[in-house]
């Protein structure tokens, strides 16, 4: 008896091939999500994917029929009937003339022969074909089988069909297109491969030139193998986001994989990894045996080798102009630019009415505010704001040295001139008050600083650095009669406080003038010594 050999990185790549015939499980699709029309900017990024994302999708469904024929004993089994079962994965278009790219495990023959030896021998254990002691799981490990299609010829015959879980391309939901695979590697030398239908106008997925490190995002796409498209029409992507974990090589160095944190299920193969701006970045390719570890361990193909693949078949990533259109639609619409969205949407819908999610976005791009009209937007209008407050504050200022220049001029008028040196009075609201306010004048010949926050006099010289105290010992004599004026105002433009009243400080002095003429007195004298008058 020969020793099983297991390989677990190809037992791994079969265990992301499934049957259509599992249980059904719930995918949500993000597009579908409870988010309003007039707020875009809400559309988590996932969301903002799937409606890039999931017109490319494909569902690839894959049937396999084949006859397992026993060398040693010369002849077919189950009768001479083919053995059948059906598999899936998943695509995504990568140009608009009906190119598809998936998993190459998915299509290769040789990925699928275990599956028919093991049906093969479990027919054989159940119909007694052999005498003796062998298991169903012995039995192929005997190397005894083999399989062939309806040419008798080695491998198993293959039906291709791909399928769209939403209308685009002129494409319905849930129809299936015959598939035929123009390009493939084995899982060993790349793991790609290019389907072709015969369609165009599909919508085709970007390729990336991104370079990935690891933490970079991506969203993992794919139908798991629990939901059988055909009978389930409302059915859409899986989308499991995560981020690159880490950088690895298999094929003794000559492969580049990425080690993933998005979960990828059964069916996945062969599906998009693309970037939150919904561009590919690889596929899904295969994940650790669970018999080798219970921990998922996920990893993808780089995007390098779909590019190789196209080369090979001669098609160019290239996206149609109503996928461009749809596109710069979406950025438009997630941008809050209604007229562009409106229009390039609806460029969209004109060619493609059966076009399901851009008929959606469309509906959602003419609920956004209307754009405001050329001359009165918030810029312009918040500019023109800026400048008349700016404009009133001028007014205001010029107000305020009017008012300033006119209350001087009154108080020149209603008295004799002050000299050099006098106090000038300057009196509250409502009149003069027992006590009034004074601002120290200016002495000869230059003028006092003032302190911070009184009210400024005309400039008549520049501010001499310090203001020379008043005698002591004299009584500064009532303030003429005169209108009262009210308090000057102060604004602080620095930091846009509102306007107030400010009075100056009452300084104390008691020095002595003649009421006559306004000479000043000195120490101990009772008459003033240019006019006679009594002090």
């Amino acid at each position: 008896m020969r020793k099983r050999l297991t390989v677990a990185a190809l037992a791994s790549a079969a265990m992301l091939l499934a049957p259509v015939a599992a249980s059904a499980e719930e995918t949500a699709n993000p597009s579908d999500a409870g988010t309003t029309a007039s707020d875009p900017d809400e559309i988590k990024p996932l969301q903002r994917v799937s409606a890039y994302v999931e017109p490319s999708v494909a569902y690839i469904g894959i049937e396999w029929s084949g006859y397992v024929f026993d060398r040693y004993n010369k002849q077919y089994l189950n009768n001479g009937n083919p053995f059948t079962f059906s598999m899936q994965c998943t695509g995504y278009v990568v140009n608009p003339d009906g190119y598809i790219a998936t998993a190459g495990h998915c299509v290769d023959p040789k990925e699928v022969e275990a599956t028919f030896f093991q049906a093969a021998a479990e027919w054989a254990i159940e119909n007694n074909f052999y005498d003796g002691f062998w298991t169903a799981e012995e039995l192929p490990e005997l190397n005894n089988y083999q399989v062939r299609n309806s040419q008798e010829r080695n491998g198993p015959d293959r039906t291709v069909t791909a399928a769209w879980g939403v209308s685009a391309g002129g494409v319905q939901t849930g129809k299936a297109l015959p598939a035929r695979v123009v390009k493939m590697q084995p899982f060993g030398q790349g793991d790609g491969a290019i389907l072709k239908v015969e369609a165009d106008n599909l919508n085709a997925l970007p390729l990336s030139d991104e370079d990935l490190g690891v933490g970079s995002e991506i969203v993992a796409l794919g139908y798991p193998a629990s939901v059988d498209l055909v009978t389930d029409q409302t059915f859409s992507p899986s989308y499991k986001e995560g981020a690159i974990s880490s950088e690895k090589t298999v094929s003794n160095g000559l492969l580049k994989v990425y080690e993933v944190s998005a979960a990828v299920s059964g069916g996945m193969s062969g599906g998009p990894t693309v970037n939150l701006e919904g561009e590919v970045v690889g596929f899904n390719s295969f994940k650790v045996n669970s018999a080798v570890e219970t921990q998922q361990f996920n990893f993808i193909r780089p995007v390098d080798t779909v590019r190789e693949l196209m080369a090979d078949t001669g098609a160019d990533n290239t996206l149609s102009e109503d996928t461009q259109n749809y596109r710069d639609g979406l950025d438009a619409f997630f941008d809050g630019d209604k007229t562009e969205a409106v229009e390039k949407l609806e460029a969209v819908v004109d060619s493609q009415p059966t076009f399901e999610l851009a008929s959606e976005y469309l509906a959602k791009a003419k609920d956004l505010p209307d754009p405001v009209d050329e001359g009165s937007g918030d810029d312009e209008g918040g500019n023109m704001g800026l400048i008349l407050g700016i404009v009133g504050g001028v007014v205001v200022l010029a107000l305020l040295l009017g008012g300033v220049l006119l209350a001087m001029s009154r108080r020149k008028k209603g008295g004799s001139p002050a000299p050099a040196g006098q106090y000038a009075p300057v009196p509250p609201a409502g009149g003069p008050a027992p006590t009034a306010p004074y601002v120290q004048g200016p002495p000869a010949p230059a003028p006092t600083p003032l302190p911070s926050g009184n009210v400024p006099p005309a400039p008549v010289a520049p501010p001499v650095p310090s203001t020379p105290a008043a005698p002591t010992g004299f009584v500064a004599p009532p303030p003429a009669p005169q209108a009262a004026a009210a308090p000057e105002a102060v604004v602080r433009p620095e930091d846009e406080a509102p306007t107030q009243t400010v009075t100056s400080p009452v300084v104390q002095d008691t020095t002595l003038f003649c009421s006559n003429c306004g000479t000043k007195g000195e120490p101990n004298q009772r008459f003033c010594k240019h006019c006679g008058t009594a002090l």
